[in-house]
């Protein structure tokens, strides 16, 4: 078996013990790997009602078959765990370096249990893996672990580490690779419960593959598949990911003032030409995660200040979600969740929620440390962030997110969270997109826009004959058949568990039938499109059923009433609302789902091999 490595490091950081053991075959078999070989971990190693902060939540980090291999952005590593943001099952995915670093280490997992009793860090150099004190570490922001680390042990070692969020135990912090983030449903915290402040890895193996010929010839199909996808290889490969700003308003879905509105009046001043072509004020990089030919990494530097990646989602969440329309706020915005570690989305998210209940008296100053936070406040916003990072003052209320933060505050504050499951909405307004409402409401780990961003079919009118998606879907139409977007669902999972980045198929470049034939000629193990499909459509129901153990059901699975009961107020999607009810039943029928539990049916879990898993959580009856 290619591709693989055979090994799992298990760490039990409450004992202080390693050991290594080969992959399980039948995880291979059902899930292939990454985010479902993490997640069958939770499910076969972990107390189902595991509290996430506790010892007995397991954090795994992931890499798939193709990870380390010269696929297109091959780079990936899928953190599993259950998710103290949301409280279900947690799966966030990283780019950078660190997974093929993994790979040539010898390991395709890393599974942590327990909890130490001080900082540690867990050293891999090779065969030689061992748990090294971190005490000298603990309190350092993200990139002055990963400079400290580096110096002690060698420049040549990838580190990934969390900052004083995670240390913290805010249930918005990230894992910090590269400049790369393991960024949603707090990660970051659950490495901080665990006294566990990085990982270091060093290797010098290869990944083998199986057919070198049959890898050759399916690597060039798949490099053309990329290059011939215009809007990828021009804007995307130009100015990364805030080239999508501006399409986004375009088509009325850009979250604008906590999704008060769809379309942001000073849009001019925040696309992505204003940043690259003031050369006095900042200097734009491109970097590339491994095996990356995209290089949708824009590195920027402000002044004296190394902000990082500026990419669409802290644009629009630091910008027109708070109605900021400056680019030095954003960008010091984003420099705090860079140094500290936490999620840019939920940060963003959770400020505009607070602009909002500033202006509607929710809130006042007592609950801000004095500063106003009227949407457009730039400077406030960037106060706002740096103390939320650290949980200074008044940032220790928001630190775990608006979700957590409603409930203490109280009253109507609920009403303006734009969260769901706790987790908050990423840079898309469902309203323009029937996609999202579903995308948003049926993730398995809250909000999330790539589970999956199928707004590129829907909102902006892509086709995929690979997938049977033959002409343009009806963006405004909830009450349409939703097999294709099953599909797509299924298509964008099946990426983190092979280990390739999510930017190979977001504007539907990759094909799934290429991504079958990299699959087998990697590793010997024939599979089609089909069965590849099927891989994600097993995780997916695991991860359900492990939600459900835990109590969700059809009852979380919605979006916030906004979208329900306010219509959109500009752009193509002008006055119309989304239809949750309708659309749930629909995606629920080309599921399978039981239409209360939000769970395969016990036929279609049989279908999918998995008749032991509904045995056990068709007793629960929820």
């Amino acid at each position: 078996m290619k591709g693989y490595k055979d090994c799992i490091i298990n760490v039990d950081l409450t004992r202080g013990i390693i050991e290594k053991e080969n992959l399980n075959p039948e995880y291979i078999q059902k899930y292939m790997g990454g985010e479902g070989y993490g997640i069958a971990l939770l499910w076969d190693d972990m107390p189902h009602d595991a509290a996430p902060l506790s010892p007995d939540n397991i954090l795994s980090f992931n890499t798939g078959p193709m990870t380390g291999t010269p696929t297109p952005s091959a780079s990936r590593t899928s953190v599993c765990f259950m998710s103290p943001l949301t409280n279900t099952i947690g799966a966030s995915n990283v780019g950078g370096h660190l997974g093929a670093e993994l790979k040539f280490a010898g390991y395709d997992t890393i599974s942590f249990k327990g909890k130490s009793e001080k900082p540690v860090y867990l050293y891999i150099d090779n065969e030689n893996v061992q748990l090294r004190d971190a005490s000298k570490f603990w309190g350092m922001d993200t990139r002055e672990t990963t400079d400290a680390i580096k110096e002690e042990i060698g420049k040549e070692f990838k580190v990934c580490c969390i900052g004083q969020s995670g240390e913290k135990l805010s249930s918005l912090a990230c894992i910090f690779s590269d400049d790369c983030f393991a960024g949603r449903g707090g990660a970051g915290a659950v490495m901080g419960s665990k006294k566990l402040k990085a990982i270091a890895v060093h290797g010098t193996g290869k990944v083998e593959i199986a057919d070198k010929d049959a890898f050759m010839t399916a690597y060039k199909d798949a490099y053309r598949q990329l290059r011939d996808e215009a809007y990828t290889w021009g804007p995307v490969h130009g100015y990364g990911t805030p080239s999508w700003v501006g399409g986004s308003h375009d088509c009325g879905i850009l979250p604008t003032r906590n999704f008060l509105e769809n379309q942001f009046d000073k849009i001019e001043n925040v696309l992505p030409y204003q940043l690259w072509n003031n050369t006095d004020k900042y200097s734009v990089r491109r970097r590339t995660c491994y095996a990356c030919q995209l290089g949708c990494h824009k590195y920027v530097v402000m002044g004296d200040k190394e902000v990082g990646e500026m990419e669409y989602e802290t644009l629009a969440a630091y910008g027109p979600r708070c109605g900021v329309d400056d680019y030095e706020s954003i960008c010091m915005a984003g420099y705090y969740t860079t140094i500290y570690g936490f999620d840019t989305i939920s940060g963003g998210g959770t400020i505009s929620t607070i602009m909002e209940w500033y202006e509607k008296g929710i809130i006042n100053k007592e609950h801000t440390d004095g500063l106003e936070m009227n949407f457009g406040n730039g400077p406030a916003m960037v106060e706002m962030t740096r103390k939320m990072g650290l949980r200074e003052g008044c940032g220790d209320l928001y630190a775990d997110g608006s979700y957590a933060a409603a409930k203490r505050i109280g009253g109507k504050a609920m009403d303006y969270v734009m969260a769901v499951k706790g987790m908050e909405i990423s840079a898309t307004d469902p309203r323009g997109a029937s996609s999202m409402t579903i995308a948003f409401g049926t993730s398995e780990r809250g909000a999330c826009h790539m589970r999956p961003y199928a707004a590129t079919v829907d909102a902006f009118g892509y086709v995929f004959p690979d997938l049977d998606i033959n002409e343009p879907k009806d963006p405004f139409n909830d009450a349409e058949d939703k097999t294709w977007l099953k599909a797509v669902k299924e298509y964008f999972v099946v990426t983190n568990l092979v280990g390739i980045c999510d930017f190979n198929v977001i504007n539907v470049e990759l094909k799934a039938s290429t991504i079958a034939e990299l699959y087998t000629s990697i590793t010997g193990i024939e599979i089609d499109k089909l069965e590849l499909l099927k891989t994600a459509e097993r995780t997916i129901a695991l991860e359900r059923a492990l939600n459900y153990e835990r109590g969700f059901t059809r009852k979380d699975d919605r979006l916030p009433k906004r979208f329900m009961t306010e219509p959109a107020a500009g752009g193509p999607p002008k006055g119309r609302v989304a239809d949750m009810e309708t659309a749930l039943d629909r995606f629920y029928e080309a599921c399978s789902f039981d239409m209360k539990k939000a769970i395969p049916t016990p036929e279609k879990f049989e279908e999918l091999g998995m008749a032991d898993v509904a045995e056990q959580i068709y007793n629960l009856n929820y």
